[in-house]
């Protein structure tokens, strides 16, 4: 009997770019049924612990009630919620992470969009990560059945797939100001005109002058989709790439937002090695988002470099981890 441990952010997929787009609207409850579906799934196939994130909705709490006291469905004391004060920012997420790896658990779930798999990944946990999409742009995380999660945490748990087969090290964009290390991004950063004020999502086209990313494809919804337009970029493939967002007739059109195509001009389109550092020197202020939400200041006069590193998240590939679990006999009876 192990331990899974279970982040969910009652934030995420409900920001203000659902007031200028398409995007999918995911509720707490949707949230509460996915975890129902990963807890009751693992817990048909084993003896499993789940500690879960506090956050202010309670949903550790509302399943515990409804799994264990009201159902029946599985023994007392399977679910816990991690007892410590939270902050109600994205800090929680990071914390947890840290703190289900001080546990010994053997792997961690987050529900989220891309800024919550961020979060996550600042802690620099050691644990595997499945992430798992309830936010506004997802390309980290993926969209699965609670059942396939449930199931594939269980064999994690378990111990019956060979994980060196089954994950891999994310690549990581890591932000220095003037040389000092400030931030990440799993999957992009873009350089805004814009101070941040307001909502810290950044959306307006014109607000975007430069864009980095670790992965892209055409079929993404987001920043990286800018550079998916040009090129394709996998998140096992080395190094990522760079662009700057220009002023004129455009050249591309891309998915910026859920239902939303937008025309931008790309230039100076350039490949960004593992490992090499660029670096710009900025001549006015503005920010920088990650994965979507400004985070970085910077002034006129402020060096800033980006690196692209394979120190992100142990991801697990689902697939790979059912295929691994078939082949060691895990669903045979």
């Amino acid at each position: 009997m192990g331990l899974i441990a279970i982040a969910v952010n009652p934030a995420s997929g409900r920001d203000i770019r659902r007031l200028v787009s398409k995007a999918t609207v995911y509720s707490n409850k949707d949230k509460l049924n996915t975890v129902e579906r990963i807890i009751l799934t693992a817990c048909q196939l084993g003896e499993h612990h789940f500690v879960l994130m506090p956050e202010p909705t309670r949903i550790g709490l509302q399943l515990a009630r409804n799994l264990e006291d009201g159902l029946h469905l599985i023994p007392q004391g399977t679910i816990s919620t991690a007892a410590y004060t939270i902050s109600e920012s994205l800090k929680d997420t990071a914390k947890f992470a840290a703190y289900a790896e001080s546990q010994g658990a053997s792997c961690l779930i987050v529900l989220g969009g891309d800024g919550t798999s961020r979060a996550a990944a600042k802690s620099d946990f050691s644990i595997p990560m499945i992430a798992l999409s309830t936010g506004t742009n997802n390309v980290f995380p993926e969209t699965a059945e609670g059942t396939r999660v449930g199931m594939a945490a269980a064999a994690i748990d378990d111990g019956a797939v060979d994980l060196s087969t089954c994950t891999y090290r994310s690549k990581r964009i890591e932000v220095y100001k003037n040389g000092i290390f400030t931030d990440i991004a799993l999957v992009d950063a873009v350089f805004s005109r814009v101070v941040y004020s307001g909502s810290k999502a950044i959306w307006e086209r014109n607000d975007i002058e430069r864009v980095v990313v670790s992965r892209c494809h055409p079929s993404s919804i987001g920043f990286s989709s800018l550079l998916g337009s040009v090129c394709q970029i996998s998140p096992v493939d080395d190094g990522g790439a760079a662009a700057d967002c220009t002023d004129g007739e455009p050249n591309v059109r891309t998915a910026l937002a859920a239902g939303v195509i937008t025309p931008f001009r790309l230039e100076n389109v350039q490949s960004v090695r593992m490992d090499t550092p660029i670096s710009w020197k900025m001549d006015h202020a503005g920010m920088i988002a990650l994965d979507g939400e400004r985070e970085v200041r910077f002034d006129p006069g402020d060096d800033i470099t980006i690196r692209i590193t394979r120190n992100g998240p142990l991801r697990v590939v689902l697939d790979a981890v059912l295929s691994s679990a078939q082949e060691h006999g895990f669903f045979r009876l």
